[in-house]
């Protein structure tokens, strides 16, 4: 994984916009503009987290290394800051 992105997770930890798991992204009421997702996911979690990301409008991206980069055992995040959304979406490319 690009280390800007590893860089723009952290920083979405450290301000407390980032939303841990997809149950939690499932109930979660304010406005979410990315959802990340591991490659190793379920299928099943992978179409639940597309499905929660068509519903809210949002991008969802699948990137390897999640879990190293958290240091916890999460394979779904999403990011609520516009901001820091699209700087990582600018550097997925």
């Amino acid at each position: 994984m690009n280390p800007k992105i590893n860089a723009y997770i952290g920083f979405s930890v450290k301000k407390g916009s980032v939303v841990l798991g997809l149950d939690a992204i499932e109930t979660y009421k304010k406005k979410i503009h990315l959802i990340l997702c591991s490659t190793n996911l379920a299928e099943n979690s992978y179409k639940k987290a597309v499905a929660e990301g068509q519903k809210r409008n949002c991008s969802v991206v699948s990137l390897d290394g999640i879990e190293e980069t958290l240091k916890r055992n999460c394979k779904v995040l999403a990011i609520c800051d516009k901001q820091l959304a699209d700087a990582i979406k600018e550097n997925l490319l």
